[in-house]
């Protein structure tokens, strides 16, 4: 007597259908949750490289001014410029600084003539450049470098301390109808008599990051001053005008 034989083991079509529609939703929710993982890993990102940004940023303006010296200089015309000087107009505050380094020991100096700005050329983001010239004395065709620090910066906005601790919103030099009235010699010196910011005070509006405030100290300790600057910021200074700067 033969066994009766068994239909062969399987799954019905219902059985496949709520099995796919189950690994289906599993896989929705996964792919969801990948989404936003990586989304946030962006964003993070991001965010570490905008920090990063202003990390540089600020380290690059701090070394600049600390390292502020007391050399002029002669623009693409030949005038002398004062070792410290602000465009109001344009909002740009250009100056001389040391300690520029030199690695591969190329035949220059090591002092360098820097300006930092606010380039609005392109309305819809705004960024904050610093600009370097690679001689002291320049010539007509002497091509500035530039250097864009930041993005997304809105509005620039300067404040500097004179030598008896008062706060202003423009660092004045005489005009070019000034020089020009005295000889050349003594239009120079009295160029590099001009006083120098104790230290400066950068605004910057982020859209990013809302105000930010910056404030540095014009030269490191030992800041040769101007022998007017001295004698305004009421210190004792000897016959070269030296003043340590506190």
């Amino acid at each position: 007597m033969s066994r009766r034989q068994r239909p062969a083991a399987g799954y019905t079509l219902l059985e496949l259908i709520v099995v796919i529609a189950v690994f289906a939703v599993f896989a929705a929710m996964a792919y969801g949750g990948l989404t936003t993982v990586l989304k946030a890993r962006r964003g993070i990102e991001a965010t570490l490289a905008r920090t990063a940004d202003y990390q540089k940023a600020y380290q690059r303006m701090r070394d600049d001014f600390l390292n502020a010296a007391p050399r002029t200089v002669r623009d693409s015309d030949g005038a002398p410029q004062a070792a410290f000087t602000f465009d109001d107009y344009n909002h740009r505050a250009e100056f001389t600084r040391g300690g520029w380094a030199n690695p591969v020991g190329l035949p220059r100096a090591t002092l360098e003539r820097v300006s930092y700005f606010l380039d609005d050329s392109r309305s819809d983001d705004r960024r904050l450049v610093r600009r370097s010239w690679r001689v002291l004395d320049r010539a007509p065709q002497s091509e500035p470098v530039d250097l864009v620090l930041l993005g997304g910066v809105d509005q620039l906005k300067w404040r500097f301390l004179d030598g008896s601790l008062q706060w202003h919103d423009n660092w004045a030099a005489p005009g070019p109808a000034a020089a020009a009235g005295a000889g050349a010699s003594s239009a120079a010196a009295a160029i590099a008599a001009l006083p120098v910011p104790l230290a400066v005070e950068i605004t910057l509006e982020t859209r990013d990051w809302g105000t930010l405030r910056f404030l540095f100290r014009l030269g490191a300790e030992g800041y040769v001053l101007a022998p007017s600057m001295a004698a305004a910021a009421g210190g004792q200074a000897n016959a070269g005008g030296t003043r340590t700067v506190p």
